[in-house]
């Protein structure tokens, strides 16, 4: 049986769009700086950036299969990393931006016995350890 987890949305997705975001309103609105075509595909871009953005935050998922194997699919405008549970040396737990001794993200490295890593962020990490520690034993 397949086990998804997904993914968490960290506080820099949500910079980036209002980035993107504030980017593409200025861009409507000061249209008579650049020439109307030039601002009209930087608008085009910067949305479709904001697509690609949204996409990736929405179907970010990481699937652990009966097979042991661990599928991560980062999205639809993304290929899916495919990983056997047997390469996996270690999951190693990484706190980042800290704030008075507290992180405010969390996120996991796996680190393969080739010294590969791939750094994710389930919303449940401790299942998801517990279910690829139950797969390789």
């Amino acid at each position: 049986m397949n086990r998804q987890f997904h993914s968490k949305v960290s506080l820099g997705n949500y910079v980036l769009l209002a980035a993107l975001l504030s980017v593409a309103i200025y861009l409507i609105w000061q249209t008579t700086l650049l020439p109307k075509a030039g601002s009209g595909a930087l608008i085009a871009i910067d949305l479709l950036l904001m697509v690609v953005v949204i996409e990736k935050m929405i179907h970010t998922t990481y699937t652990v299969t009966s097979s042991n194997t661990l599928i991560i699919h980062a999205g639809k405008f993304s290929k899916d990393k495919i990983i056997p549970i047997s390469d996996i040396d270690r999951i190693d737990r990484i706190n980042r931006m800290r704030i008075g001794g507290k992180a405010l993200q969390t996120s996991l490295a796996i680190v393969m016995k080739d010294q590969k890593e791939y750094f994710i962020t389930p919303v449940n990490e401790e299942d998801f350890i517990k279910c690829i520690a139950k797969h390789r034993s």
